[in-house]
């Protein structure tokens, strides 16, 4: 039995639905939580189906509509849970699941879908990974149990890194489902040539980049046996760059980015 989790936040109604459809008939309920204010929520639900629960308790945190869906499915006796955010679809989906859930040879971990940019003709294969996005994964019960759910004091940014994390160090695999494709949107992005380079600008607001950079170095703190996320932080240290030379309000979103930091810092773990 599969559970699907949808979180949502002000959605559109068009990416939501076509979300929602990629995979609704292949699944046994689907909950979408709410992050959405209580007294906006009835404007924001377009999903009108049996398989349909609403949930939303006014805490707006992935990671909780996360552990959410996993308690239910829990208390349900779903075997498996897909995690979906609102601005994501999957093509093909039961071909995913004929690949991964219903294939004796599928290999045991936490399966994800690559995205639509580096789709692949080569079915019936796995890859394993180390950071894919919540968006589609698919994660047997048994495994979110072994694991302990996702950690709550990272609540929108790099939820899915801390998840992985964890599975790493419980010595769970995640492996990339060859064949499958995502659509996933990526947000307010522009890009800039620069140097004869393409630079992409994330836009994200001074509040984001907060908790950006300080749950970026929490990682790299609580996980040091990764050299992988050190390696990928060099991203964010490069957009400290691009945002002083690109973006607007960039003196309070740099100095968000150093309070992010320091944060990230002396947090305890």
């Amino acid at each position: 039995m599969i559970l699907a989790v949808v979180d949502t936040y002000f959605p559109e109604e068009e990416l939501l639905y076509e979300n929602i459809e990629s995979f609704i008939d292949s699944v046994d309920k689907v909950v979408i939580w709410e992050n959405t204010p209580a007294d906006q929520r009835d404007n924001y639900r377009f999903i009108h189906n049996d398989k349909v629960e609403y949930h939303g308790d006014g805490i707006n945190s992935i990671s909780h509509a996360l552990n959410y869906a996993w308690k239910y499915a829990k208390d349900n006796g779903y075997t498996h849970l897909l995690t979906m955010d609102q601005d994501s679809h999957i093509e093909n989906f039961s071909f995913y699941l004929k690949q991964t859930i219903f294939n004796v040879e599928a290999p045991e971990g936490i399966y994800t879908p690559p995205l639509e940019e580096i789709r692949t003709t080569a079915y019936r294969d796995f890859e394993e990974i180390n950071r894919p996005i919540t968006s589609g994964m698919l994660i047997p019960v048994t495994l979110i149990d072994k694991i302990g759910g996702w950690n709550e004091d990272f609540k929108i940014d790099a939820v899915d890194d801390e998840f992985c994390l964890h599975a790493h160090s419980a010595g769970i695999k995640i492996y990339s489902v060859k064949g499958v494709v995502m659509q996933h949107c990526l947000g307010d992005l522009a890009t800039r040539e620069f140097l004869g380079r393409t630079i992409i600008l994330r836009n994200y607001s001074p509040h984001r980049l907060y908790s950006i950079y300080r749950n970026n170095i929490i990682l790299m703190r609580k996980y040091p046996q990764f050299a992988y996320i050190k390696n990928d932080f060099k991203i964010w240290l490069y957009n400290i760059v691009w945002i002083l030379l690109f973006e607007s309000n960039k003196i309070k979103k740099f100095v968000s980015v150093v309070r992010g930091c320091y944060a990230g810092l002396i947090t305890r773990l």
